[in-house]
Formats: structure tokens, sequence, C-alpha cells
């Protein structure tokens, strides 16, 4: 589910590149499980692909349901035997929980989604959201991308509020990513050879997101990271 702003942003393209990262998409899905009980009716609100709908299946013993707008991608979920809705909306019964990586900064009103998401979690049901972090980062690959936005802690706990949520914690994720981010920003966005290209996502999946990720376990996902992981709940 995405809204680009860019006329030239492929989703497909952006989607099946990043499912090369494996130790990151799976921590993704680890953060989110470890966060929660294992809910018997979900969502995953921007599914893309699947990627981490498969993951979650996989996590949780049973697939979300997958809410995508971009037609594309629903045949992907298709082929994978997700079940698919184009709108949050056309799903008839009230859900546990609502799993969101990587969405509402394609979206221009992303409150209006959030109000949505609550309207459709049962009382006490629970919101995971994964979230690029820091405007100071914004590059020409947010750009390119379709981003409308990075995320601060103080803009996302309030538009959260707005839409009815209260925050059960909320923290950065992947320290070094963010020095990363900061590369790509000045050294410019490659996508056939250097920084951003599949090979550099690769290398960094496999070398760098393990250090990243027990820094981040030490402390420092309180002060800095590429992300930020919201866990929600309904009032």
């Amino acid at each position: 589910m995405k809204k680009s702003q860019s006329e030239n942003y492929v989703g497909l393209e952006e989607l099946l590149n990043t499912e090369v990262m494996k130790r990151y998409n799976q921590n993704i899905v680890e953060m989110a499980t470890k966060l929660i009980t294992n809910p018997k009716k979900y969502i995953d609100f921007g599914a893309g692909i699947g990627t981490l709908s498969l993951l979650l299946k996989k996590r949780i013993g049973h697939p979300p349901i997958c809410i995508e707008t971009d037609e594309t991608n629903i045949n992907y979920l298709k082929k994978r035997k997700l079940e698919t809705f184009d709108s949050i909306s056309k799903v008839k019964e009230q859900v546990n929980f609502i799993f969101s990586s990587n969405v509402l900064e394609h979206i221009y009103d992303d409150e209006s989604v959030l109000i949505e998401m609550n309207k459709k979690l049962k009382p006490m049901g629970l919101l995971y959201l994964y979230l690029p972090a820091n405007m100071s980062l914004w590059s020409e690959l947010d750009e390119a991308v379709g981003h409308f936005r990075r995320y601060s802690k103080k803009e996302i706990i309030k538009k959260l509020d707005n839409a009815n949520f209260r925050i059960k914690n909320i923290f950065f994720a992947d320290s070094l990513g963010f020095f990363a981010t900061f590369a790509i920003k000045v050294f410019g966005h490659r996508t056939q050879n250097g920084l951003g290209s599949v090979k550099s996502l690769k290398f960094y999946d496999k070398y760098l997101f393990p250090i990243s990720k027990l820094i981040d376990s030490i402390g420092f996902k309180y002060f800095i990271g590429k992300n930020i992981v919201v866990l929600a709940q309904k009032k």
C-alpha cells in the first residue's frame, strides 16, 4: 500500500530488492511478535508482495489478512496464497492486532489511516508500526521511493493520540542504519552499483546489520536509529 509522490517511483522494484535483506526483515517481525501475544486474527497493513506476511505466518502460526492497494502487489499476494483486500474497511470483523512496516510514510493523510486502523481493532487491540526516522536523514532516496516524511517520536506520538491510541512502547531500531542512511544522503543513492544497490543491501544485511542489532540491544535503541518502532493500544 504505497501512495507515491514521485511519478518515477516503482514500488515493485523496491519490494523485490528488500527481499534480499533476510536478517533485517526477520528482525522487524521478531520485534513485533516479542511485543505481543499470538493474535487470533490480525492484519498486515500495506503488505506489499507479502515478504513480511510470510514471515509473520511462520512466526505466529497462521497468516495475516493482507491490505494492499497496488494491483501488481495484490497478484503477488494471491500467488502466495494470502487473503487480501484493497481496503481495510472491507475486512468485516475487528481484529486483535494490526502490523504495518514502512507504509505510513508513503501516505499523505496518515492520520486518517490511523483512525481507520483504530476502528478495525477490538477494544485494547494493538498496533505495531515500523517507520523511517528523523527528517535530518531525508535524501533523494526518500523522494525516489515516494516518501512524504520521516518521523520523529514526537510526531508519531501526537498522531497516534489524535487517532485514539495510547503508546505502550516506542524506541529506535537499526543504530548503524542511521549512519548508512546519512551516507546515502551525502554521497547519493545508486541502484545499480554503490550505496543502495542490491549488492550493498546484501552486504549490509550479512555483515553490518547483526552488529547494529547488537548495538540496539545494549541500549542505543533509545537514542538513535534509522527507524522508529511503536507499539500502541486502542484506548
